[in-house]
């Protein structure tokens, strides 16, 4: 039998794959049923931080500037933590692929994960209004709209108080940023879920096209046996004799040319022709070729995940492939960096800006004083001031601007400013111990105002008179 030619695939595809059952299919609807729970539903889960506070476990605070994760909280200056972890996922992509393939793309890309669920409705919107017709059509439209919504809704409610967006959304209330989060996201769902589909697995997306100097010849990929398979033949005709049957000029090899394989892959590619660029590794082929076997008395796997090494016998390795131990070396090493990372990150931020236009004021009473402005910002648990004293100035006295005394009040927020102000008094200046140019290193000390515990030293430098 002559194998159908890229055009007539093309022009026999069907636009919704057909549904297949076995394994791979219900680890595909395991792991995407895992990825759109914690998409949707993690910016639900409350965490209790006190005050005003947000009370979202998981939020992206941009208006504070601010991720919160739990009990953790990470400011921009924290932005080398989130580099370690894209290079982490990185790697971690590059040893998956080097190891099964493009398992990512064909079980955890989000690509994939919404085009099957948009398929899905597709098929439940033939089985309700009838395949083709117009209702049909219209039911899917419906369905993809509403998917779309809930996406946009979905992604916003990272990023604000997700028991409030729904009421904001319905009554007009979000702000530019969260409504055209909303809709651009519910409009690239649309385009890219419902009619993109396999096109940007094809055409948009660069992974594809450099996965190849991952793979090598022990990297387990979907692959077709055609010594097994081959010669294609109906089932009517009789199987070859190494297989089983009696042969004979018309003998056929295990596969029926049934094209199933064909029309349950979501990116329509024939996996008999060899590995391609379009095969995602869903492995719904396989499951679908099995099905078949299954049904025909023959032995399963005639398509499956293998490696060459595995179809053409090699001698085994004593050690993992030299790329599976670089990029688990690189991985660990991240993992290292990461931890050490997070347990370095600055619970309380002090911001000193002396103000040196003039450097110093004399007054009066001939007591010096310089001025500063002073920005605390905090993570911990519970901080509502912090009071300010000054080591290496005898005799200085600390007051701000606002409080007319040493202690700054932290908002609700964690945040506090003030104009901060150090004055020497004029019987103080002889004992102070200014150098020639009239500036001496002096320590800044914060302690909790309510305890009295230090929790931040901060350097500066006192002027006066030469």
């Amino acid at each position: 039998m002559v194998a159908l030619s890229a055009r007539d695939k093309a022009a026999r595809r069907r636009p919704v794959p057909l549904p297949v059952k076995g394994r791979y299919r219900r680890i595909k609807t395991v792991v995407a049923g895992l990825l759109l729970g914690l998409f949707f539903l993690v910016p639900w889960i409350r965490w209790d931080r006190g005050g005003d506070m947000p009370g979202q476990a998981v939020m992206f605070d941009v208006p504070g500037r601010r991720f919160f994760f739990f009990g953790l909280e990470f400011w921009p200056q924290d932005l080398p933590l989130v580099l370690g972890l894209m290079v982490l996922g990185a790697l971690g992509l590059f040893l998956a692929t080097t190891i099964s393939g493009r398992v990512w793309c064909g079980f955890t890309c989000p690509q994939t994960v919404w085009t099957d669920l948009f398929f899905t409705g597709d098929r439940l919107a033939d089985r309700i209004a009838g395949k083709g017709t117009p209702a049909a059509k219209a039911l899917r439209q419906v369905f993809w709209i509403g998917l779309s919504l809930l996406t946009g809704f979905g992604f916003a409610a990272w990023f604000t108080d997700v028991t409030t967006l729904p009421g904001r959304l319905l009554g007009g209330g979000l702000s530019s940023g969260l409504f055209g989060t909303v809709a651009v996201l519910t409009a690239t769902t649309w385009a890219l879920a419902g009619y993109a589909r396999e096109r940007v697995c094809l055409h948009m997306c660069p992974w594809p096209r450099f996965q190849s100097a991952l793979l090598d010849a022990d990297t387990l990929v979907v692959t077709y046996d055609s010594g097994r398979g081959e010669p294609r033949g109906k089932k009517r005709l009789p199987l070859r004799a190494d297989l089983g049957g009696p042969g004979g000029d018309t003998a056929r090899g295990d596969c029926v040319d049934c094209n199933k394989c064909f029309a349950v892959c979501p990116t329509g590619v024939d996996i008999r022709d060899g590995l391609q660029m379009g095969c995602i590794g869903c492995g719904l082929c396989i499951d679908a070729c099995d099905d078949v076997m299954g049904k025909l008395g023959r032995p399963g796997r005639l398509i499956d995940f293998a490696s060459e090494a595995g179809v053409v016998p090699k001698p085994r390795r004593l050690l993992p492939r030299p790329k599976i131990l670089i990029f688990g070396a690189a991985m660990m090493v991240t993992i290292a960096l990461l931890g050490y990372g997070l347990l370095a990150v600055q619970k309380v931020t002090v911001d000193l800006q002396p103000q040196r236009n003039p450097p110093f004021v004399r007054l009066s009473d001939g007591s010096v004083r310089n001025d500063y402005l002073l920005r605390v910002d905090h993570r911990l648990p519970a901080l509502a001031a912090v009071a300010v004293s000054v080591a290496g100035l005898p005799g200085a006295t600390v007051r701000f601007g606002e409080s007319e005394g040493p202690t700054l009040a932290l908002g609700e927020d964690r945040s506090g400013s003030d104009r901060l102000m150090i004055t020497l008094p004029r019987n103080a200046l002889d004992t102070a111990g200014l150098d020639a140019d009239g500036h001496k290193p002096i320590i800044l000390v914060l302690t909790n105002a309510a305890t009295g515990r230090v929790i931040e030293r901060e350097n500066s430098y006192f002027w006066g008179p030469p």
